[in-house]
């Protein structure tokens, strides 16, 4: 996301950093009936919460708008329990600083920050207080030199989180060159000094050479250089200019637009909406819906949720914006297809009119009451947690239940020849839409459903399913929520607190596909790093208790049971086998701590079935599920129990059990 400004004078600096310390506010008048909590706030306190903004930009704006909706949801209010303070460095280095050291140094329960250079300037400020830091609007977390490691999502300082939003550099300039094919030369302006930019431009680099398409640079100190800058490149004949999330850019987005006007070139972005400034088109995030995911983690760090145990992961919630309007009169042909106006989700005719878009319709458009019909293959926690999750979302979503939908809930009980006929029921009483929760639903449910969409949940692996051949690439009428394991944060921390565990077990299911996936997947994670994993198959319940004996006989150092339909019903017999044979056993599922793991990490399942619900809202609200891409859950979910431990004659480090989201008995 956008970082820094140029540094002004010292004097100055202080006179704003003076001034920007009164735009502090409680946003008291903000609340509203619709967003007061319906139960007593959480832990019965009031929270002390301090927000960084950048600037005041669109961006950032909509970011913390976002942020601010996302922390309600999570049972936080300003003006009731949540004492919350907004500053705003309004784009100046020295006053971040300033700011960040008065934060630091109150006594705040979180710290907030929108911008890679608010994240620096907290961070730096933050090294000895260590409060508690959530944020968000960065698009290289890694880049902003704050401790945060690119090849491992955990390591990072032990009291920040928060998610990372690297613009879809790449799918920005396909999509310029789908409009123009025969674009060749592009120009972009930007700001050395601004670690995300650079990090941008890196990527840009890399695409454009894979394109066969000439990257002209030219760099500025400040908004005031843009427009010569810009003029520069239009005179070196590049064919359009590109702008990343360069603050200083972005804010002298007008006069980049202009250079480019004179010289009847188009400008495109990954910072939307700048069509309704000129630009032909953005391709990049919904900053409200960033900074909502990102008010949702601090929620839940001021609900007790261990910052350490979060990975920071890249949150892209992808829109595309097109102005025709701007295509008029350019050099070269530029060409806007039926399916990208169908795509865009802010689209100005050739008119200059904005017209009326799919993606912000009311939540029911249609006003019918939808028929959901959750179809499930075997009752076990994940599932419960899911549905627990999906109930608790439903409480605030916008939909009416009996007005905008209708739900009922059928399991198979474990059955898989009763799937296909549970199925056959729903689809003959009318459902409008189907939920399979598992992979067993999903790939009955591939067979069964032709004409309604489809949003699975509870499916390791839709694509080995057979949903589709990627992420984003998948069946017209299928998307989801897939709870891919962890499989790398996870072995981490087993080298982090367990490195003397070097040979590992695992039972696994080869008659369930996302089993077999899973196992093999663990394998090669395990070989990467140097470890040995020893599989024993399983083909059914009657078999578990003796293949987890046969599993303790082997010559491991510990089970790492990796999680599937048949061990998360059964981990009992995981649990019994370990302790007769007193072996270390750590669950990659992370409901069983009540069935006696000593350590479960693993997908939270109950912000696995927030995010279904969501997606759900999102079908019946208009969006084309064949556009939206197959959804991981950002929440892991890791805990302890030093009485299961000592079970299997397991020792539990100290320094895990501080970093653990709860520690059971």
């Amino acid at each position: 996301m956008p970082s820094s400004l140029r540094r002004l004078t010292l004097g100055v600096a202080l006179i704003l950093a003076a001034a920007a310390v009164l735009l502090l506010s409680d946003l008291r008048s903000r609340k509203s009936a619709s967003t007061l909590p319906s139960s007593p706030a959480p832990q019965g306190r009031t929270a002390r919460v301090a927000l960084l903004q950048h600037a005041s930009q669109a961006v950032l704006d909509q970011g913390r708008e976002g942020l601010l909706a996302g922390i309600r949801e999570k049972g936080w209010f300003p003006g009731t329990n949540l004492d919350l303070r907004l500053f705003n460095a309004e784009g100046d280095m020295a006053v971040a600083q300033t700011i960040a050291r008065q934060m630091c140094a109150d006594d705040h329960d979180l710290l907030l920050t929108i911008s890679t250079v608010s994240l620096q300037a907290v961070a730096n400020a933050n090294q000895a207080a260590r409060r508690k830091h959530v944020f968000a609007l960065v698009s290289d977390p890694a880049s902003a030199g704050v401790g945060i490691h690119r090849d491992d999502p955990l390591n990072h300082p032990a009291h920040l989180a928060g998610y990372g939003t690297m613009q879809p550099i790449a799918e920005a300039f396909a999509l310029a060159r789908e409009m123009n094919p025969a674009l060749a030369r592009v120009g972009v302006v930007w700001n050395a000094a601004e670690a995300n930019s650079e990090a941008q431009v890196k990527l840009a680099r890399t695409v454009c050479a894979g394109l066969g398409i000439e990257l002209l640079e030219s760099t500025v100190d400040n908004s005031a250089g843009v427009a010569e800058a810009a003029s520069a490149l239009v005179a070196r004949g590049v064919e359009a200019l590109w702008a990343g999330g360069d603050v200083t850019v972005l804010t002298a987005a007008d006069s980049l637009i202009a250079a480019a006007r004179k010289g009847r070139i188009p400008v495109f972005t990954v910072i939307p909406p700048h069509v309704r400034r000129g630009a032909l088109f953005d391709l990049g995030a919904d900053y409200f819906e960033v900074g909502r995911l990102a008010g949702n983690l601090a929620g839940e760090v001021l609900n007790g949720r261990n910052p350490a145990t979060e990975p920071i992961r890249n949150v892209m919630p992808e829109i595309l914006t097109l102005n025709e309007a701007a295509a008029a009169d350019l050099q070269g042909t530029w060409t806007f297809t039926p399916a990208m106006r169908e795509r865009a989700r802010i689209l100005i005719n050739a008119r200059g009119v904005e017209e009326p878009r799919k993606a912000v319709r009311t939540p029911n458009p249609g006003g019918r009451n939808w028929r959901i019909a959750v179809v499930n293959y075997v009752e076990s926690a994940p599932v419960e947690e899911t549905l627990a999750g999906m109930r608790e979302a439903w409480k605030r979503s916008p939909l009416v239940e009996g007005r905008d939908y209708t739900l009922s809930y059928r399991s198979a009980q474990g059955d898989m020849a009763a799937l296909g006929g549970i199925f056959d029921a729903v689809l003959t009483a009318g459902a409008d839409l189907v939920v399979p929760l598992t992979t067993p639903s999903l790939q009955v449910a591939l067979q069964k459903v032709r004409t309604i969409p489809v949003v699975f949940s509870v499916v390791a692996n839709p694509v080995v399913a057979g949903a589709g051949t990627s992420a984003t690439n998948h069946l017209p009428m299928v998307t989801g929520v897939t709870v891919e394991p962890p499989l790398a944060e996870a072995l981490q921390m087993l080298q982090t607190y367990f490195p003397e565990y070097r040979r590992l077990g695992t039972l696994f299911c080869p008659t369930e596909a996302n089993s077999l996936d899973v196992q093999r997947a663990f394998e090669s994670e395990c070989r990467a790093r140097g470890l040995t994993l020893e599989s024993v198959a399983v083909n059914g319940p009657t078999e578990l208790s003796d293949a987890a004996l046969a599993l303790m006989a082997r010559p491991i150092d510990a089970v790492v049971q990796i999680s599937d339909n048949l061990t998360s019903v059964g981990f009992n017999a995981i649990t019994r086998a370990a302790r007769q044979a007193r072996r270390p056993l750590i669950s990659l599922n992370s409901t069983t701590l009540p069935l006696g793991a000593p350590v479960s990490f693993g997908r939270d399942y109950n912000n696995t079935g927030e995010v279904t619900t969501e997606v759900i809202e999102r079908v019946i609200a208009g969006e084309d599920p064949a556009r939206i891409p197959f959804i991981v859950p950002p929440k892991i979910f890791f805990s302890a129990s030093p009485a299961n431990a000592a079970a299997v004659g397991m020792t539990l480090p100290p320094a895990l059990l501080q970093a653990v989201d709860r520690v059971g008995p």
